[in-house]
This record gives C-alpha cells, sequence and structure tokens, in this order.
C-alpha cells in the first residue's frame, strides 16, 4: 500500500521522474486525502503538473473549500464542479464572469433558487436564460421567455409551462404558434388542444407534420368524444382525425366517419382508411356500405367492397 504523505512530500521534488512517479502513485492508490497535495502543483510551471493538479480537483474534490484554491485561474473547472458540489456562494461570485460557459454551470447549480430565475431570464446568452425556463413556476416569467429570441429557450418555457399545466392564455399561445420554430409550435399545438375555439383553429391550420403529430397524439389522449374540437380539426385537418377515430365506436364517431367516407371533396386515400377501420365489426350500416360500393374512386371502391366481403364472412 502506497505511504500517502510520503508520496505527497515527493510531488515537490527537484527531481523531475520522482515528482512524476508520485503523482502517478497517487492516482492510483485513488486516496481523496492526496488532494491536499495537488494544491501547490496547480501554479506549477509544467503543464503536465498543473493538468493533473485539476485532475486530481475534478476527481477528489468534495467541498467548497476544497474549490477555493482554483478560483485563482481555474474557475471553468469550479463550475463544471459545481454540478457535483453544493456550493451556492461560489455559484453566486461566478455568475459575475464573462464567460457564459461558467454563467450557464453556475446558473444550472441555482436552478432551484427561484429568486435567481428572474436573473437568469435576463442574462444575454441563452445557455442561462433557458436554465430559467426550465426550472421557473413563474407564469408571467415563463410567458415572456415564449417570446425569447433563441429557439432553445422558447421550447423550454413552453415545455415547463406544458409539464406544469399552467394557463398560459391564448395571446401567449398564439405568438408561439407564430413561431418559425416547427418544435416549438408543437408543444403549443398541444396546449391549444385544452383550449379548443381559434386557438385549437390556428394549431389545426399548420401543415408541418411535427405539429398536426401533436395536435393528433393530444388528442387521442386527452379527447374520449366527438366534441366541437374533434370536428374542427376533422374539417381542417381530416387526417388528425382518421387517426383519432380508429379506437372510437361509438354512436357519434361512427357518425363522424361516415359523414367523412361520403365526403367526396376529403382525399380517397383517407376515406379508404376509414372505411378499413370498420373491418371485422358486426354493426356496420350496410345501406350507407351499398352506397359507398359505387363510388367514384377505385381506392374508395375496393375498399368498400373487401368490407363487404369480410362483412359476410362474418355472418357465415
Amino acid at each position: 500500500m502506497t505511504n500517502i504523505n510520503a508520496e505527497i512530500s515527493r510531488l515537490t521534488n527537484k527531481d523531475v521522474k520522482i515528482r512524476r512517479r508520485a503523482v502517478r502513485a497517487l492516482f492510483e492508490e485513488d486516496d481523496a486525502s492526496a488532494l491536499r497535495g495537488f494544491v501547490k502543483l496547480l501554479d506549477d510551471s509544467d503543464f503536465w503538473f498543473r493538468n493533473k493538479a485539476l485532475d486530481a480537483h475534478r476527481k477528489w474534490a468534495k467541498s467548497p473549500e476544497e474549490l477555493e484554491p482554483l478560483m485563482a485561474n481555474n474557475k471553468q473547472v469550479v463550475a463544471e464542479l459545481l454540478q457535483k458540489i453544493p456550493a451556492p456562494e461560489i455559484a453566486k461570485s461566478l455568475l459575475e464572469e464573462e464567460d457564459h460557459v461558467i454563467r450557464s454551470f453556475a446558473a444550472k447549480s441555482l436552478s432551484k433558487s427561484t429568486d435567481l430565475h428572474s436573473r437568469f431570464a435576463k442574462d444575454e446568452h441563452h445557455s442561462v436564460r433557458i436554465v430559467a425556463a426550465e426550472n421557473s413556476e413563474d407564469l408571467e416569467l415563463l410567458s415572456s421567455l415564449i417570446s425569447d429570441k433563441h429557439a432553445a429557450v422558447r421550447r423550454a418555457a413552453i415545455s415547463t409551462a406544458s409539464s406544469n399545466q399552467m394557463d398560459l392564455g391564448e395571446d401567449t399561445l398564439k405568438i408561439g404558434l407564430d413561431s418559425n420554430d416547427p418544435a416549438l409550435r408543437s408543444l403549443v399545438a398541444s396546449l391549444a388542444v385544452k383550449y379548443g375555439g381559434d386557438i385549437f383553429e390556428m394549431a389545426c391550420k399548420d401543415n408541418d407534420p411535427k405539429v398536426r403529430k401533436s395536435i393528433a397524439d393530444t388528442l387521442r389522449t386527452d379527447v374520449d368524444k366527438v366534441d366541437s374540437r374533434i370536428e374542427t380539426a376533422a374539417d381542417i385537418c381530416p387526417e388528425i382525425i382518421v387517426r383519432w377515430l380508429r379506437s372510437k365506436y361509438d354512436k357519434d364517431a361512427s357518425l363522424l366517419r361516415w359523414s367523412m367516407i361520403e365526403n367526396t371533396s376529403l382525399n380517397s386515400r383517407l376515406r379508404s382508411k376509414l372505411i378499413e377501420q370498420m373491418e371485422g365489426r358486426d354493426d356496420t350500416d350496410q345501406e350507407r356500405l351499398a352506397a359507398i360500393l359505387e363510388d367514384s374512386s377505385n381506392l374508395v371502391k375496393i375498399a368498400a367492397q373487401n368490407l363487404s366481403q369480410s362483412i359476410q364472412e362474418l355472418e357465415g
């Protein structure tokens, strides 16, 4: 077993080879008490020893006091270590640094300090502002960050508001839906399902696949019965409702499905998919099916024929 104190004393030996062997021995021993021997090496003239001193602090530092020696010339390392060492006073002092990487690490370590969120939100760099967007529960603050100039901050603010079920208000949501960022609009569209009305109609008019998928997924999760939102979506973006109807067979859902199947202005592929949804069921409206068997679209006609055949097989 290595004699820790003996190896620490060798760190200042005049012979570079002895010093290097001592460094290696201490790292192999992996004893946190060896850290005290590396403090002097932080200012060593040899880059190799300075680098090893930093590695030692990354490896063994556990307290704010052990971070203090790094504050003179290695604040970025201190900022990194704040992610595992609670040192709020040091972190607050690092918020004053010009380097945004240091400020970002410091802000992350202080993310639960609600009194600092407004300060983070005003920082010139988005990596700090995003800490406020991800952690604040202040509705007014999040609403302001939804208008942030950086897309990542806007997305984080919407995501936080959504996960906390906050009522952002339609005006704020409209700002999000006017964004050029599809990922942000998809988050807002999910919230718009809750509101319905004009804001939901605005979301449904978005042609981006991410946005429409978000609406479809939210409708499947949150809406069980045909209501004004389902009717709006069926009118504006029927492909969303085709997915929603996949597992719906109550009276209102069946009426909506048939009204879409009979709507010749709809895409034939969507109409045929709606017909396919009824295969294997014994409650199909035979009169309406008979009319569809004469449809002008071959795709719809084939789907209707297949459905008719499956009904006959069910009846024996």
